[in-house]
Parts: C-alpha cells; sequence; structure tokens
C-alpha cells in the first residue's frame, strides 16, 4: 500500500481531466457528433458582465420605409422642379439576445476505491510516501474515469446542443430552439418573428420522397437558392437516418451504381459514398436527432451565422471541489458557461420527409 498527499493526487487528477477535456482524447469521442464538432471547433469567447449574448441585427431597409423623418413620401421619388422632396432616417436595427448558461459535470471516486487499487490519499499535513507505482496506478484509474467521463460529457453537451431547452430550463437552449419546426411567431434572440419577417429561417416539413421523380433530391437543389438569397453560405447538413436512407434511395435510382459499384473487379460492390451537394457539402448522420425521435429531419446550417458563445476562460474549466470533511471522497468536476447564438435566420433550414 503507498500513500499520496492529497495534493499530488490533485495535481495528478487535473493533468489527466485537462488532457481529457481540452486534448486529442476527448476530440476523439466528438467524431460521430458533427454538431458538437462544428460548434465547439467554431466557439467565439465573450467577456463577463452581462447576462446576455448580444450582437445588432438588421433586416429592414429605408427603402421600405413608406414614410421618413423630414419631408413625408417615400425614400426613394420622382421630382419635378421645385417639389418637395423626402430625406429618410434609418431606424432598423435590431439587438439580438441570448442568455447565457452554466452548466457543470462532475464525478467523485472513493477512498475505498483507491485502497482497492493499493493508494492511499492522506490529507495535507500527512507525510506522503508513494512508490512510483502508486501514481502509475492512480493515473490508470483516473484515466479509465476520464473516458468515461468524456464520453459522457459529449453525449450530454450535444444533446443539449440539439434540445430546446424544455428538459433543463438552466441548459443551453440549442438548436430546436433557435429553430423550431415552424414560422411566423414566437421569438429567438428575444425579437418577434411575426414582427420581424426577415428574422425567420426555412421550414418545409412531409417532404415527399420519390425513387423516379427525384422529389427530395430537386427540392434541396432548388432550396439553395432561397437559403443564399440574402447572403447566406449553408455549410453543413446534419439529418437523421431516415432522411439520409431517403436521398440514397433517391440517388440509387438514378445509375449511382453504374458509375461507382458495378465496377468490373470480379464482384458487385453495393456500398455508397457519402451524399453530397455541391456548394454546401456532404449530408452528415448526427445519431442524436434519431434519440430526439427526428430520424426524419435535416438541418441544413450556415455555421457562420450559427454559433456557440462561450464566457472566456469558463469553457471546459476544471475545478476540483474541496472535500466535505463528513465523506472520505476525491472530487473533480468541469463547467461550461455560454449560449448559442444565431445572428441571421434566413440562412438556415429545417426539413422533414413523409
Amino acid at each position: 500500500m503507498s500513500t499520496l498527499s492529497l495534493t499530488v493526487a490533485n495535481d495528478i487528477s487535473n493533468a489527466v481531466l485537462k488532457f481529457y477535456a481540452r486534448g486529442p482524447a476527448l476530440i476523439q469521442t466528438m467524431q460521430d457528433r458533427p454538431l458538437l464538432r462544428l460548434l465547439t471547433g467554431g466557439k467565439k469567447n465573450f467577456p463577463g458582465g452581462n447576462q446576455y449574448v448580444s450582437d445588432p441585427v438588421k433586416g429592414d431597409m429605408m427603402s421600405a420605409q413608406t414614410s421618413v423623418a423630414l419631408g413625408g413620401g417615400s425614400f426613394f421619388q420622382g421630382y419635378q422642379e421645385d417639389d418637395s422632396v423626402a430625406f429618410a432616417q434609418a431606424q432598423n436595427i435590431q439587438r439580438a439576445e441570448y442568455k447565457w448558461y452554466e452548466c457543470h459535470a462532475g464525478l467523485v471516486i472513493t477512498w475505498t476505491e483507491l485502497k482497492k487499487d493499493g493508494i492511499t490519499i492522506a490529507d495535507h499535513s500527512a507525510k506522503s510516501e508513494h512508490a512510483d507505482m502508486a501514481l502509475t496506478r492512480l493515473t490508470g484509474l483516473l484515466e479509465d474515469r476520464m473516458e468515461d467521463f468524456g464520453e459522457s460529457w459529449a453525449r450530454a453537451v450535444n444533446s443539449m446542443l440539439w434540445n430546446d431547452g424544455t428538459q433543463d430550463a438552466k441548459q443551453i437552449p440549442g438548436v430546436t430552439a433557435i429553430l423550431p419546426d415552424t414560422t411566423g411567431s414566437g421569438t429567438t434572440g428575444t425579437l418577434n418573428r411575426a414582427t420581424f419577417p426577415w428574422w425567420n429561417h426555412r421550414v418545409n416539413l412531409g417532404l415527399a420522397v420519390s425513387a423516379s421523380g427525384q422529389n427530395l433530391s430537386k427540392f434541396l437543389r432548388a432550396e439553395q437558392r432561397q437559403l443564399r438569397r440574402y447572403g447566406g453560405r449553408p455549410s453543413v447538413f446534419l439529418c437523421g437516418t431516415n432522411f439520409i436512407t431517403a436521398l440514397e434511395v433517391e440517388v440509387a435510382e438514378k445509375g449511382y451504381y453504374t458509375f461507382q459499384g458495378f465496377v468490373n473487379k470480379g464482384e458487385n460492390d453495393i456500398g455508397m459514398a457519402d451524399i453530397a451537394l455541391r456548394g454546401v457539402g456532404s449530408f452528415q448522420y448526427d445519431s442524436n436527432l434519431d434519440d430526439l425521435g427526428r430520424g426524419k429531419y435535416c438541418y441544413e446550417l450556415d455555421t457562420r451565422r450559427l454559433r456557440l458563445r462561450d464566457m472566456e476562460g469558463e469553457w471546459n474549466k476544471v475545478l476540483t471541489p474541496e472535500r466535505p470533511y463528513q465523506y472520505m471522497i476525491f472530487l473533480k468536476s468541469m463547467t461550461v458557461t455560454g449560449a448559442l447564438q444565431a445572428t441571421q435566420l434566413n440562412c438556415h433550414g429545417v426539413y422533414s420527409i413523409a
């Protein structure tokens, strides 16, 4: 049996936790969660000191004004000789505000568990006597816990970033809160979507699928004109399994295998490469949509206009809570503070198949 001081044990556990939280180990758990990878990879921090993350947004222009501050009339008008003319005063800037939230994930290791692995934790005042084997055992135990912690953290945060916030009023409202199944009503970023028609995303649910008619494929191609109409540049499709399967049916029907699968190699390969749309990219499977009962859905996102905002120094923040005097335990935790923010909505689309 080897003895480690609490200080040494904390130093080791902090190093392991930070490695898994900020290094390649945790990133590996993100690979099959494209939304989490995209949003955490492109997050932008903000300073504390305010309850909201706020950015100016604008959709109305002076050219649409029917009355102006000086002279009456419209923004653009004909005139002749000494006709009076109007002068417009632009007052079209709004602010989209998103409340930031705090979330916590923690783990506990009992001193009994460590003793079973041949390690004793001593209080600060105790003398520390250990062999290198004690450090190895502690690191091994922590790495095992961190693998579980990292995977659990990735699942929890990814699920939160998809959910609409109703699962926990103190968690960050996710994509389905910002891009719900309906448009024209409700609020996003404190702005009323009925008051500002330009503050709406694209929605088309219950799309028909036809292998021969290519209905879904044709719709998605045509839809790009509307998503790009106001400067949008959608960059990713995130889909449930049913949506991708429907696309595969349409693509396969029109001779995909003729060029990709039925190659003379002595075998017929029924595999299919990723399906993509020029200018956007491939249709990526996100398993969390299946978990949410949205296997028939596809979300087309412009990641320039939908981003994760993290409070400076408060994302994946590793903490070491003090041991409660009445419990023989070892505590570690990690917190995140931030918001999911949209600065434009008409460049995103929510689609589903019938």
